[in-house]
């Protein structure tokens, strides 16, 4: 397995970069969308006073026009037999139509000014509803990325920086990948599709004991480096509390153990296997004695599938089963990969320029390294995480 192989921070900064005048571009969206709206709305006021001046003035010069026409048509006169003639008033009964008609205007202009401006209310109100969730987002979670975006660039630039040799590999960090999918369950429950049943297991493993669920995820992040190595595929497992994380086959290697840790970001000390009663994790030892467990139909441990494996672990012989240990930190998500050969009892670092499946075939090409580890009397770092499916319970 050779060290990891970064292609282009350069692409992740350029990324970084996008996101940023994203960010700045969007937010300029939205005020000069805040700015229109603001001057519609001024406009649309500015018209609401205007014909409501309007049709104040125009039911003045009604009242006029017809005040007009009342004192014209008073001014008739009576004949020798007492009938009243009013007179024709033709221009004043012209100045009534003409003033009616121009009142007529102003009201409809004043009610078509009325019913935009509720339109336009109504509209922009639903515009601020999404513009908030929109402005949200653009100040929660975009920072939230370009933070993200900066530790990948970080850890990549000191993994280059310190030119990482074997077992240098960089995976998502554990502590954020269950945070992210704990966040994902939470974001379901939001969105109104109620939480799944792997959502509720996460909420429980934040309820519970975050060492477990790191140790999950961080057991699902060492199988997927390995599953990405040439020629290596998982067997059907259903792993147990306490045993094995999980399994796998390579060219000329029917079976293979891997057993993952979780440490804190700081700890720098050797990989140091646990201590059980049947000896040290991943020794043949234990691997016999888990065998042993996954076929007994009493056990915990045992299920058709684990009944499979055992079969495969017996008829191979313990001793020539090899195992694999991928160590995460916690918080960087860097891993360093070690191995204990077929016919060895001893960890061993994985080499630079070694291949997985060589290294634990034990064909000479693992050689001495000073955190080379086979020895149980060590004294393991405090910081150490071993994880759930992989965390203390399984020294039994």
């Amino acid at each position: 397995m050779s060290s990891a192989h970064v292609l282009s921070i350069q692409a992740l900064e350029e990324f970084k970069g996008h996101l940023t005048r994203f960010n700045t571009q969007a937010q300029e969206v939205l005020n000069a969308a805040e700015i229109e709206i603001r001057r519609t709305l001024d406009w649309l006021q500015e018209r609401l006073n205007y014909w409501r001046n309007e049709v104040r003035r125009r039911q003045e010069i009604l009242a006029q026009a017809e005040r007009a026409l009342a004192a014209c048509r008073a001014g008739g006169w009576y004949d020798k037999n007492g009938y009243y003639h009013e007179p024709p008033c033709t221009a004043q009964w012209e100045a009534v139509r003409r003033a009616r008609t121009y009142l007529a205007e102003a009201e409809a202009e004043l009610r078509t000014v009325q019913e935009w401006t509720r339109l336009v209310e109504r509209q922009a109100e639903e515009y601020h509803r999404q513009a908030q969730r929109l402005k949200a987002w653009l100040d929660g979670e975009l920072p939230k990325a370009n933070a993200f975006l900066e530790r990948k660039i970080t850890t990549l630039q000191s993994y280059v920086a310190m030119g990482i040799s074997s077992g240098g590999y960089v995976t998502t960090p554990p502590v954020q990948a269950a945070g992210e999918t704990f966040a994902t369950a939470v974001g379901l429950a939001a969105l109104g599709v109620g939480l799944t049943a792997a959502a509720i297991a996460v909420t429980r493993w934040l309820a519970t004991d975050v060492r477990h669920a790191l140790g999950a995820v961080g057991e699902e992040l060492s199988a997927r480096l390995v599953r990405e190595q040439p020629g290596f595929q998982e067997l059907p497992f259903d792993p147990p509390k306490h045993g094995f994380d999980r399994v796998f086959t390579a060219p000329g290697l029917p079976l293979i153990v891997l057993e993952s840790k979780v440490v804190g970001a700081r700890s720098r000390a050797p990989f140091q296997p646990g201590q059980t009663q049947h000896g040290e994790q991943g020794s043949p030892e234990w691997i016999a004695a888990q065998a042993e467990k996954m076929a007994d139909p009493t056990s915990s441990q045992w299920s058709p599938t684990n009944e499979r494996i055992a079969a495969l672990v017996k008829e191979l012989g313990p001793e020539n089963v090899p195992a694999v240990a991928v160590v995460i930190q916690s918080e960087t998500g860097l891993a360093d990969v070690y191995v204990r050969p077929a016919g060895s009892d001893a960890w061993q670092p994985l080499r630079e320029g070694v291949s997985l499946a060589e290294a634990l075939a034990g064909a000479s090409v693992v050689g001495s390294h000073p955190e080379a580890t086979g020895n149980p009397e060590r004294e393991r770092g405090p910081e150490a995480m071993e994880g759930s499916a992989g965390g203390p319970e399984r020294g039994y």
